[in-house]
């Protein structure tokens, strides 16, 4: 009998109807205060100094062969493209100081696995983003972005409970540049944000770029994770994690050129953010 009780409640429970979407009016002034705290976001910060420790692994897909036909040079100089073929397979740690000083990023590679380099070597970083530190919304929330914004759905992110808008942006009105060795093009994006339902602030940022069928790279995805910090005594919004994978051929990677049959290879760039502490003053922020 008990059990029976135990069924009917998840029954019961299964057949609750689920929160209804906020209405057009409400819509519209959380987009606003997401505008509004996009725009202020970047001139509210510190200058600071951060360590920015990057994970790159990379997977050989199996049985799934691609290849554009033209020719070219300049790969994306990322080692050990064989690997396991559907496993991942890690290639290296790469930790760099990261200074944000008059809201512009600047980077310095300070260890390799763990081993410290001479500051002058020039250290191959392969596939990279930028902008977690501001430009990402900004570029979002650009009224010359012309970012068309949709509700999505009531979601919970890291436990807690969240509202989340999918937006577009187009080629057009897009200012994000991808980069393949010397192939370069502008291409328009779309991806979900995440809102912190209490707060108000946003947790998390996905975009998926509309690459062109003939640019080496494919694929290409990026989610970025906010969360609050306390830096000299004031709390501010600031990345925590960070996520990059994208595609391309292992004749691509391996040696530059673009054409040809050649089994895909994924790369993933996992990236994490410690160690803040206020700009010449060693006060550690301790993300909670």
């Amino acid at each position: 009998m008990t059990g029976l009780r135990i069924l009917c409640l998840l029954s019961i429970a299964g057949l609750l109807p689920a929160e209804p979407p906020p209405d057009a009016a409400t819509v519209e002034k959380l987009l606003a205060t997401m505008r509004d705290a996009a725009k202020a976001y970047d001139s509210k910060l510190p200058d600071f100094i951060c360590t920015q420790t990057t994970h790159r692994e990379i997977r050989r897909e199996v049985e799934q062969i691609g290849g554009i036909h033209t020719s070219g040079r300049g790969g994306a100089s990322i080692p050990g493209a064989g690997g396991t073929d559907g496993n991942w397979k890690a290639v290296d740690s790469i930790e760099q100081q990261l200074t944000y000083f008059g809201h512009k990023e600047t980077y310095k590679v300070v260890a390799i696995n763990g081993r410290p380099v001479k500051s002058d070597k020039a250290v191959d970083t392969g596939m990279t983003s930028s902008g977690e530190f501001g430009s990402t919304l900004g570029g979002i929330f650009d009224p010359l972005s012309h970012a068309e914004f949709k509700w999505d759905r009531w979601d919970k992110l890291r436990g807690a409970p969240v509202y989340v808008f999918s937006y577009s942006i187009t080629k057009e009105n897009s200012n994000a540049m991808l980069a393949a060795g010397p192939a370069r093009v502008v291409a328009g994006y779309h991806g979900l944000i995440f809102v912190d339902r209490e707060a108000g602030t946003i947790a998390r940022v996905t975009t998926a770029a509309d690459v062109p069928p003939d640019f080496p790279l494919q694929n290409v995805t990026h989610v970025l994770d906010y969360g609050m910090a306390t830096i000299a005594g004031e709390r501010f919004l600031l990345p925590l994690r960070s996520e990059m994978e994208s595609r391309s051929t292992k004749e691509f990677v391996d040696n530059g050129r673009i054409g040809g049959n050649s089994p895909l290879v994924t790369f993933r760039n996992t990236i994490d953010f410690k160690g803040y502490r206020k700009y010449g003053v060693e006060s550690v922020i301790r993300p909670e």
